[in-house]
Order: structure tokens, then sequence, then C-alpha cells
């Protein structure tokens, strides 16, 4: 969407430096209901935001090192964070499209997360991520990420706040590889090896 978003994978991005246009724009809908939501302007034309999410190359760009985009409605986006992984391992993360509307709107169901993931199966399951892009003109795309199906209770709270943190770092990645070049994963990867060792 840590992080995408779409939201598993939103809940496994890597922070990026670099202040983008994000802005929380979470609600309660007329029937009480949470829909945690975020808004981000990037400083690129639609269609290629677009491919950022509907592309091997552009979501490998920004959203994970391994993936795989099959586009359309039905689609999936196969992912996983480990360099090693391939396309096909058991311990993908693996998100449904469950519609594409092009240059326009994705919605998204997790169907399968890591063992060990921070949050109940049957808790993710009941989500949905709606993903909305819109032209604003000028080179401009606002991108508003919108997770719906929240319960009450403890475990969608522990959720919802794994997601608040890790939607906003996945957007602040799409709009960095977007805005200044993909995301450089050895170097990621290494950083956060060195960091541990640090320890």
């Amino acid at each position: 969407m840590k992080r995408i978003t779409a939201a598993v994978l939103a809940a496994c991005v890597p922070a990026t430096a670099g202040a983008a246009d994000i802005k929380d724009t979470s609600y309660r809908d007329a029937e009480g209901r949470r829909v945690q939501q975020l808004e981000l302007v990037v400083h690129a034309p639609v269609g290629r935001v677009w491919q950022a999410f509907t592309t091997d190359k552009g979501f490998m760009s920004w959203g994970a090192p391994v993936a795989r985009v099959t586009p359309g409605n039905g689609g999936m986006i196969e992912a996983s964070y480990s360099l090693s992984a391939k396309i096909g391992d058991p311990e993908n993360i693996k998100n449904r499209i469950v519609l594409y509307v092009p240059e326009q709107e994705l919605v998204l169901h997790n169907e399968h997360v890591p063992k060990g993931a921070p949050f109940k199966t049957e808790v993710i399951d009941k989500i949905r991520t709606v993903i909305r892009f819109e032209d604003l003109g000028g080179g401009r795309t606002k991108v508003v990420e919108s997770g719906v199906g929240y319960g009450e209770g403890a475990d969608f709270d522990a959720m919802y706040a794994l997601f608040a943190s890790g939607n906003r770092e996945e957007f602040s990645a799409l709009a960095r590889s977007l805005e200044e070049g993909p995301v450089d994963w050895k170097a990621q990867a290494a950083a956060a090896n060195a960091s541990v060792g640090a320890k």
C-alpha cells in the first residue's frame, strides 16, 4: 500500500526520504464504519501512475523487488519483499484485482499473506482496498486509497494502526519513484542489514 496497498503491500513498504503531498482523509461513513483513507498528489501523468500499479516494471519500481501483475478484472498482484524470492513461491503476498477500470480505479482483495503476518487472516479477509486515480492536468495526478471493511475490536484496531503508518510509507515510496527514480532494493536491504548488525 509494512506495505501496496495495496493494503497488505502497504504493511510492508520501507520508509523513504523526501516529503510527498500526502493527506490522511480517513472518516466514518453514514453507518459509522471506519474508512481508512489517504490522498496523494504526485507530479506524474495519470497513465504513468496507473502503470506503477498495473505493470511488473512499474510495481517493482516502488512496491516490491519481486512482483508480477496480471492486469484486468480478476487479475492478481503477486509480490515479495525478499530479493531472493521468485514468482510462485508459497510465501508471496497475493492481492486479487476485484475491479479494474484503466487509469481510474482499482479494487484489491488480499488472498494470501506470508506466515507470521501481524494480523489474523480472517481479519484481513474483510478488507477491500479501493484506489482511485484522478488526472489533475499539468502532469499531476491525485491518488486516493481507501481501506473499507474495518470492524470494531482489538484485532481490527491493530491492523488499522499498522496500515495507517504502512500506507503512508507506501505513498511516499510511490511518489519518490515517480519523481526521483525507482527504489534501489539492494541498497535498502544492505542498509537494513547494517542497521541490524549495529544493534
